[in-house]
């Protein structure tokens, strides 16, 4: 593989790995970089919803693991939560957990909580694009190579093979 390939990769690869949790730094890394936007999603979105699915497949193993021997009965304050968790919560919860809950975290507490698949993904899906289109064309628009020199932080041997 030739020298270029390999940056590449080794950039895709990070901001794949920075978007495993939450999706701000890998579209700011796209952008100072100079990545197109659907290479932006590609290398974003994928881990992203890779890491929703690693969280939504987590909630059962955890019922299983914490399962009570007694069953618990009707409460009202859990009812006044779930009700104001219908209303409020999960779309609150979808909107904040690419830049601040997590993503796994929201799909795990979705998955305990008993809420369709459609619903949590599709809120998450237009979550993540919201968050990731906004860092990237903030750091395209603020121009940040201009003001931090990119090429003092890459070591020279790697710029070099560019």
């Amino acid at each position: 593989m030739s020298n270029m390939v390999e940056t590449y990769l080794i950039v895709a690869l990070t901001m794949a790995l920075l978007s495993l949790w939450k999706t701000y730094s890998g579209p700011a890394i796209a952008a100072v970089m100079s990545y197109s936007y659907p290479e932006m999603l590609l290398f974003n979105m994928v881990p992203a919803m890779l890491a929703a699915y690693v969280g939504w497949a987590m909630g059962p193993l955890a019922n299983r693991l914490f399962l009570r021997n007694t069953r618990v009965g009707y409460r009202p304050k859990l009812k006044k939560f779930m009700q104001r968790w219908n209303r409020y919560g999960q779309v609150s919860m979808a909107f904040l957990a690419p830049v601040l809950v997590g993503i796994p975290s929201y799909t795990f507490v979705s998955k305990r909580l008993n809420q369709s698949v459609v619903k949590t993904f599709g809120l998450l899906t237009a979550s993540i694009l919201f968050w990731s289109g906004i860092a990237y064309f903030c750091f395209l628009l603020v121009d940040v190579g201009q003001y931090i020199p990119v090429d003092t932080m890459i070591p020279d041997s790697v710029l070099d093979r560019m």
